[in-house]
């Protein structure tokens, strides 16, 4: 038991380190983490009132998206050789104490900036800020590794808890770019 502690702390340790290189503030400007932020909050914010996923780019929600964007902060980035762009996004979670919650996404955008390709990799559970920084990074670091998460899906990781989607039930629908039941994923087909 305490050999496998020892090599938990190890590993994160490690892990933590290696992803402080992928710290946003280290690798764009104020104005690019704003500029992802914005390309993509109708994906990662919460629908307006009377909005939904068909028509939650229209222009009467602009001003609510502007302002939902304003609750996001990027922490991490990454841009690999194949023009594929990582981050993760985290906003203050409802809670008693000060909570947040991270969201892994992979992205790839078209010389004009719009997307070609959005995935929601992984989405953290609520942890206080120094609990959600030193999970999310870690799991940040394995994601654009194109390392296996399932060992921290919800199912997997124990008592002790790291990603909340995807899990048995629920996936992230590329084609669609929203979370699913997997029961809507398979009808698809």
């Amino acid at each position: 038991m305490r050999i496998s502690v020892f090599i938990f702390i190890v590993i994160m340790l490690a892990g933590c380190a290696k992803s402080s290189r992928y710290e946003a503030k280290y690798q764009l400007t104020p104005k690019e983490q704003d500029d992802i932020i914005l390309t993509t909050i109708r994906y990662i914010g919460h629908l307006p009132k009377k909005g939904s996923h068909e028509n939650k780019f229209e222009e009467r929600f602009d001003q609510y998206y502007s302002q939902l964007a304003k609750d996001f902060t990027l922490d991490a980035y990454h841009k690999d050789a194949d023009g594929y762009e990582y981050f993760m996004a985290s906003r203050v979670a409802p809670s008693l104490k000060v909570k947040k919650v991270a969201t892994g996404v992979k992205m790839k955008r078209n010389q004009i900036g719009e997307l070609e390709y959005y995935e929601e990799v992984f989405r953290t559970w609520k942890f206080e800020e120094e609990e959600l920084r030193n999970k999310s990074l870690m799991l940040f670091s394995m994601m654009i590794r194109e390392k296996d998460l399932a060992p921290y899906f919800p199912q997997n990781s124990g008592k002790e808890e790291y990603i909340e989607f995807p899990d048995l039930y629920v996936a992230y629908d590329v084609d669609d770019r929203i979370w699913k039941m997997k029961s809507q994923l398979s009808s698809k087909d």
